[in-house]
């Protein structure tokens, strides 16, 4: 329970089909985690709005402090991320990491047999009766390619109860139900930067350290302030006059090192991953790879495995293939596996 609608929407959801529920909130920032300051109070706001909706809805509410792994396992690996030149995905992480093992451990002491957040995403059964994931039917709200590696184990335990809805079913439901009121609105994906833009976050983590800026031919055009104020496919804000536009199309850690280019550079033909993560033992039929969140879809020509990685070759170019930013493949809305991107091939 986050306090926002679609949790709260599938809690009333749950009770009302005779489950048993109980709101947990996971605390994830709090005034003893190293950087979280004023956020750790807003999130402290998040746990009474949800223990005020739990009262509302006559359910029971626990909260757990999760801080510390959280701060180890996500904000810590994301700024080591952005140290090492790569573009992070937070929430992936923690879904695999923090939250639904989170999930797991409070229904172990709550007496609970199964966990349910308000993503949208769905589980369906194979024959077998195994829980697969799936893409929701909302395609511009779908939450899958965040859950790709949430373990199978807790996902045979997990149910989804906005899965057949829309952003605009939860929405009208909360407010038939009076479920929209102040403070409930949309809860914020990278939670550790409420009120904090990206930059000033890093800014506060990583030392300044300027780099050159360089074109194709390896020609200094300009200076950036550190590697982790850029990211693959960035045009704005690089200081840079040029003829035309020029991209950040390479960032080199080891050299502190920016390269540009045309936007034709930013094209990739394949996707290196590692840290797979595969839900079939072996991977056919017509399959579809997201390179990032809002990214449609696209056709994979094929996929080459070897221990512990994965190259995914696109049908046609893909623009922006992100180091740190996560290849998820369906097959026919199905998640079958998918990777962290390490380098691309253009």
């Amino acid at each position: 329970m986050s306090g926002g609608v679609d949790s709260s929407v599938a809690a009333l959801l749950l009770k009302e089909r005779g489950y048993r529920v109980v709101g947990v909130t996971l605390r994830f920032l709090s005034h003893s985690a190293a950087g979280a300051g004023p956020r750790a109070r807003r999130g402290e706001e998040s746990v009474l709005r949800a223990e005020k909706i739990c009262r509302r809805l006559g359910i029971e509410h626990v909260a757990q402090d999760c801080s510390a792994a959280f701060f180890e396992k996500v904000v810590a690996a994301f700024v080591d991320g952005y140290r090492a030149g790569t573009t992070p995905n937070p929430c992936i992480t923690c879904n695999e990491k923090i939250k639904f093992p989170g999930l797991a451990a409070a229904a172990e002491r709550t007496g609970c047999s199964r966990i349910a957040t308000g993503h949208y995403a769905r589980i369906v059964r194979d024959e077998s009766g195994k829980a697969l994931l799936a893409a929701s039917p909302d395609a511009g709200k779908d939450q899958s390619y965040f859950l790709y590696r949430v373990p199978a184990s807790l996902l045979e335990r997990t149910i989804f109860p906005l899965q057949d809805m829309s952003k605009e079913d939860v929405r009208s439901f909360a407010e038939r139900r009076g479920l929209l009121e102040p403070g409930t609105g949309e809860s914020q994906d990278v939670c550790f930067l409420e009120g904090a833009g990206l930059g000033a976050f890093l800014s506060g983590h990583l030392p300044g350290r300027e780099g050159a800026v360089v074109d194709g031919e390896g020609r200094t055009v300009g200076r950036h302030a550190g590697i982790h104020t850029v990211t693959i496919g960035q045009r704005k804000g690089l200081g840079i006059s040029a003829e035309r536009p020029l991209y950040v199309t390479g960032i080199d850690a080891e050299r502190n090192l920016v390269t540009l280019g045309p936007e034709e550079a930013l094209y990739s033909a394949a996707a290196v991953c590692r840290g797979v993560r595969m839900r079939f033992r072996s991977v056919g039929g017509a399959i579809r790879a997201k390179i990032r969140y809002r990214h449609e879809a696209a056709e994979v020509e094929r996929i080459e495995r070897s221990a512990g990685s994965m190259r995914v070759v696109f049908r046609r170019p893909q623009r922006a293939v992100t180091p740190g930013q996560s290849v998820v493949l369906y097959r026919g809305g199905i998640v079958v596996g998918g990777g962290v991107i390490s380098s691309s091939e253009r």
